[in-house]
Formats: C-alpha cells, structure tokens, sequence
C-alpha cells in the first residue's frame, strides 16, 4: 500500500482524544466517517473505536470525503505518530490495493 495523504488530526482538543491518546499507539487502525457539516461540506470524522478524535484538515478532505460519499470503501487509516504532551495525532490513509491481479 502507498500513503494517499498523511496529515495532522484536526479539531483534537474538542473531542474524545484526551480520554483515548494514553491508549492509541502507531499502527492502530482508525475509522473514516464522512459528515454532514455546515461550516464544511466535505467533513470527515476520525475515530479510534466508538471514539471521535477530531476531523481530517479541509486542506486533505475533498478527495476522501468525495470518494467515501459514493459508498466506495478504498481507504484504511492508521495512526503515524502520537505527541501526548502536546495532543497530536499524526495519520496517514491509504488506498487499498485491488485483490483482482
């Protein structure tokens, strides 16, 4: 798998990630929700479980919130790098590879 996009996760300080960042490690797995939003029409949720850790940045989301919102299920996301003492989480998402080779 290649790296599609990588980023920052946006938004941490307003959601879950405190009650979660001492548990997440690299590597872990982590959902992409797409999300009706006013302030911003492509909005992608992030969790870590049933827990919402923030947003993708809107300078990363148009791509991936287009293609999730046509029911394609192409992306994995893990987690690249966790700074607990300043409550970041670094994530990169890739595209699936096709198994039909």
């Amino acid at each position: 798998m290649k790296v599609y996009k990588s980023f920052k996760i946006a938004g941490i300080n307003y959601y879950e990630a405190l009650f979660v960042i001492n548990e997440i490690k690299i590597g872990d797995k982590l959902i992409l929700k797409p999300e009706e939003n006013i302030y911003d029409e492509y909005a992608v949720e992030i969790y870590y479980k049933d827990k919402k850790l923030g947003y993708i940045p809107k300078s990363a989301n148009y791509s991936i919130s287009t293609i999730l919102r046509k029911g394609w299920d192409i992306f994995e996301c893990f987690v690249q790098r966790v700074d607990r003492d300043n409550l970041e989480i670094e994530v990169a998402v890739f595209v699936r590879e096709r198994d039909d080779k």
